[in-house]
């Protein structure tokens, strides 16, 4: 067993190098490489899933030096397992569905090195069983996502959406490092278990752990796009779509739920569950909000993920370990199939991603409209639908908690019943209705069957299926059952908003789009448009401070003391040169009677010192 976890760890890595000097002699070869690559992994774990019993537990060192050791151990268990199918699954289908997309690309062998690099640092994350292992396939993403997202950097918006990604994320990682050496500091052990056992335990001070815990959750906010670090994730989706499909949708921003996931015993004991549901209930509201006005096809899905996952968030900040966790595992697979229906339709439609060109495309695009259907379904919350089921735990689970009831209770709800609004717009204006644009509408044409439509046909039906099996998900991957509190008409109500919502979206968007546009030309429409549209100004004033505030305060203070100190300080030396010269010069004259004079006064001083140290 241990052989196949290591041929997991390494094979991506090894794949990835394959990948690039192959597809340097037919760029064919790269997709092939990853093909095979991105399928073997994908069996690999499905091997360890109907093997598994009991967690696999293997414990190595990076090195030792005498009683101080740094680890680097393996901790697979049933929500490592989870994570692991996620991964490799839809990077399977993902790497498929990029034969397609990406075949007319220049650069295909950096592509799929790049994707692959990436699986394998999301699977040593995940199988990580201490801190240090999980911060190193933390990094490994970090560091593929920034080559993936600016991957045609060639242009400007894509490198420039690259950088921001880095620095949004790397902010992050600061306190992820800095609560591992406070974590180490603390308890001499970076072991997750271990540390989940100790604050079960007592054995950790509650104050220093609920501040490890928020240093952490920062990083997971950062990572997992969450208010405020949410604005590299928009626009993240200037790189290929089956980026955001795997890194922006389905895996690398599932990596912040997952550590606080990791760590719930550590949260519960540190009662810092509340600041986790907080956060995750203003970005789940933000992100609902702003996705109700995008234009561009990625961002309604963009701010999309970002309420999604804040529901996630919710769910475990509310105490529903299951609840969190088994959305998490619903969104990822709708998620995943939205943006590659997105990316199925935006290369049939010449690459343009504006909706309000679109329209009429699912009598074209036949069965990719029905795929996205599905996962549009799913996001909703309908039922039989996956989606229903975590997301109707979570908002009952938020009702029912004393801390959540209130304000992020509210913010949960409206944002639930939002999504199946924005959704319904994208579909609407997307594959309903008459034809906006009817010269890009004559180069539709269906895409291929077995590259494009047949990925988008598995994930339909999984996240279909799945909402059958929601109970033994939610058990599996949490060791508890998705037991929600029961609150009288709930369910019908919140069934009955939703539906009322589709509805009026059909009829605003479809039937009355003419409506639509005069509604959004007037004043105060435009106005709440404008700060929808712009994420409520998150990143101007983000940067706003760290331009005028940190840099500008900085790079001030700076200045001042290089000219008042360090030139200050050079410039002084020519003066005080010839203060010193002036002074000497007095005793330094062209007379011999001066010069014997000024040695004897010297002589007389020198006996005169060494006489009174004799003395002393």
């Amino acid at each position: 067993m241990n052989s196949f976890v290591f041929l997991l760890l390494i094979l991506p890595m090894v794949g990835a190098l394959l990948a690039f000097i192959l597809g340097k002699l037919n760029s064919r070869l790269a997709f092939w490489t990853a093909e095979f690559v991105s399928l073997t992994l994908f069996v690999l774990t499905l091997k360890l899933f109907v093997e598994y019993t009991q967690p696999l537990d293997i414990a190595m060192h990076w090195f030792s030096l005498g009683d101080f050791s740094i680890p680097f151990g393996i901790y697979i268990d049933q929500l490592s397992l989870v994570m692991l199918l996620i991964a490799t699954g839809l990077g399977f289908l993902d790497v498929h569905f990029a034969h397609d997309y990406m075949a007319e690309d220049p650069h295909q062998p950096r592509y799929y090195a790049k994707v692959l690099f990436f699986i394998g640092g999301m699977i040593l994350l995940v199988s990580a069983k201490d801190m240090i292992s999980l911060f190193t396939g933390w990094e490994f993403m970090g560091v593929a996502s920034y080559l993936l997202i600016s991957f045609w950097h060639e242009k400007k918006d894509p490198a420039d959406a690259g950088v921001s990604a880095f620095l949004f994320t790397r902010f992050g990682d600061i306190f992820l490092f800095a609560a591992i050496g406070i974590l180490f500091y603390l308890t001499n052990t970076l072991d997750l278990m271990q540390l989940n056992a100790m604050a079960r335990a007592g054995e950790i001070d509650q104050h220093k752990m609920y501040l490890v815990a928020v240093f952490i959750f920062i990083a997971a906010i950062g990572k997992s796009g969450q208010f405020p670090l949410f604005p590299w994730l928009m626009r993240a989706m200037e790189g290929p779509t089956t980026v955001s499909a795997l890194i922006h949708g389905a895996t690398m921003v599932n990596s912040g739920i997952y550590i606080v996931a990791r760590l719930f015993d550590f949260y519960v004991a540190a009662e810092a569950l509340l600041v986790v549901a907080a956060f995750g209930a203003v970005s789940a509201f933000i992100g609902a909000t702003s996705a109700l006005v995008q234009r561009e096809l990625k961002k309604v899905l963009a701010y999309s993920t970002m309420s999604h996952l804040s529901l996630a968030f919710i769910g475990l900040g509310a105490g529903s370990l299951a609840a969190g966790m088994t959305h998490l595992v619903n969104h990822a697979i709708f998620k995943a199939l939205l943006f590659l229906g997105a990316g199925a339709v935006i290369m049939m439609a010449s690459h343009v991603k504006d909706m309000w060109r679109f329209g009429g495309y699912g009598k074209k695009m036949i069965f990719v409209s029905i795929a996205m259907a599905f996962g549009a379904l799913s996001l909703s919350g309908i039922p039989p639908f996956s989606g229903f089921f975590s997301k109707d735990a979570i908002i009952a689970t938020s009702l029912a908690n004393p801390q959540t009831e209130g304000l992020i209770a509210t913010l949960t709800f409206i944002a639930g019943v939002l999504s199946a609004a924005y959704i319904s717009r994208l579909w609407f204006l997307t594959f309903a209705g008459e034809t906006r644009d009817v010269a890009l509408y004559e180069k539709v044409k269906a895409p291929s069957f077995f590259w494009i439509t047949l990925p988008l046909l598995i994930m339909a039906a999984l996240t279909l299926f799945m909402g059958f099996f929601q109970e033994d998900i939610a058990q599996f991957v949490s060791g508890s059952p998705l037991d929600e509190p029961h609150i009288p008409g709930l369910f019908f109500g919140l069934l009955s908003v939703i539906a009322l919502l589709g509805l009026i979206v059909y009829y605003y968007y479809v039937k009355r789009l003419d409506i639509t546009q005069k509604i959004a030309a007037q004043p105060l429409m435009k106005a709440i448009h404008t700060l929808l549209f712009n994420g409520y100004f998150i990143e101007f004033f983000i940067h706003y401070f760290v331009r005028e505030i940190v840099v500008g305060s900085f790079a001030r203070a700076i200045f001042w003391f290089d000219v008042n100190i360090v030139d200050a300080a050079v410039n002084g030396t020519r003066s005080l040169s010839l203060k010193v010269f002036k002074h000497l010069q007095k005793i330094h004259t062209a007379y011999a009677s001066d010069n014997s004079g000024a040695m004897l006064y010297g002589i007389v001083i020198l006996l005169l010192a060494l006489f009174i140290g004799g003395l002393l």
